[in-house]
């Protein structure tokens, strides 16, 4: 049998649990929730270490199968190190969904965005992890320019509230278990705890961001892509947005910029960090948030001129990027 909750459900545990501040008594932002119900027994427990970043710890067992729908919201950064246990988490994509990986050795890195998954526990074993939520300001603030720019091949780690997230499983290095390990058994109370802890997680950070760069440069040799060849695919951008009521197929596009299907695809990845459709996805539907701020304009005339068939469809594309109605939005803007 499978348990399966909504997040309101879920949110609901940590309304019934019992909390304690049974590890370190001397710090108000250092709260455990205690489960003890028919669904989940276990503990939660959240540090609140300064503005900007969150650590959790959770440890804890489902009476059966668990399955938990997470709906589409914005969202921090997060690091989720699985430490014992197996889940597995479908994230839904517009081509589909993925699958990660998720038991002890592998850890999951998801950047700002839209985040939304399921997360299913496989068994009615205990689960434990660590997780670390970061807000982008705190990434930016290690920039090196002065605009707080990120490096090129870290800058889809942060994307707008209107795109989806960048994600990635990947193993969990010796390095980054060692660290793990120090922040589980941190031996500190008071303010040395949070200073203690603040300088792992920011360790932490750092091999995640050297492992990421690793991974980013490697897939780049993978396909390498000559100046003329992106300038094509940045002709490509511009050739697909010039008519949103009716875009060119693939094919088209491809030999309109003038490559073929596979450099079409590879390279919008590479240059944009999507697909092709979701580049023109994103383009209507930031155009319709701004249409939508003049009064005078129908949303049905919105929708027909960012290349949607019908106002339905429209709004459901638009509620799914976004999280509110094109209605709400424009209630909202007047």
């Amino acid at each position: 049998m499978t348990i399966r909750l909504t997040q309101d459900e879920f949110d609901e545990l940590f309304e019934e649990a019992e909390e304690q501040l049974q590890w370190d008594t001397s710090d108000a932002s250092d709260i455990t929730y205690k489960f003890d119900t028919q669904i989940l027994q276990g503990w939660w427990r959240e540090i609140d270490l300064r503005e900007g970043i969150l650590l959790k710890v959770n440890r804890s067992r489902p009476s059966d199968r668990l399955s938990i729908n997470f709906p589409e919201k914005t969202k921090n950064l997060l690091l989720c190190f699985s430490l014992l246990g197996k889940v597995q988490e479908t994230v839904p994509l517009t081509s589909g969904e993925v699958i990660l990986p998720y038991y002890p050795g592998k850890y999951v890195l998801k950047g700002s965005g839209l985040h939304g998954n399921i997360c299913d526990c496989s068994d009615a074993k205990t689960n434990s992890e660590i997780m670390i939520e970061i807000q982008p300001a705190i990434l930016r603030s290690f920039a090196t320019s002065q605009g707080g720019e990120l490096p090129k091949n870290l800058q889809h780690l942060i994307r707008p509230s209107s795109q989806r997230s960048y994600l990635r499983s990947g193993d969990t290095q010796p390095m980054m278990a060692t660290v793990l390990q120090q922040i589980l058994h941190c031996p500190y109370q008071g303010i040395i705890k949070r200073t203690y802890l603040e300088s792992k997680i920011i360790e932490l950070i750092a091999l995640v961001l050297d492992h990421e760069i690793t991974i980013r440069e490697g897939e780049r040799k993978k396909v390498f892509f000559k100046p003329d060849q992106l300038e094509r695919i940045h002709y490509a951008k511009e050739i697909l947005l010039r008519d949103l009521s009716n875009p060119p197929s693939l094919e088209e596009l491809a030999r309109q910029a003038g490559v073929n299907d596979f450099m079409l695809k590879q390279g919008f990845r590479y240059c944009f960090g999507t697909t092709v459709f979701s580049v023109l996805r994103s383009h209507r539907l930031e155009l319709a948030k701004q249409l939508l701020a003049k009064q005078d304009i129908t949303v049905a005339e919105i929708a027909h001129r960012v290349g949607y068939a019908t106002s339905n469809s429209f709004a459901r594309a638009f509620k799914h990027q976004f999280g509110f109605s094109p209605k709400a939005h424009r209630k909202a803007c007047r």
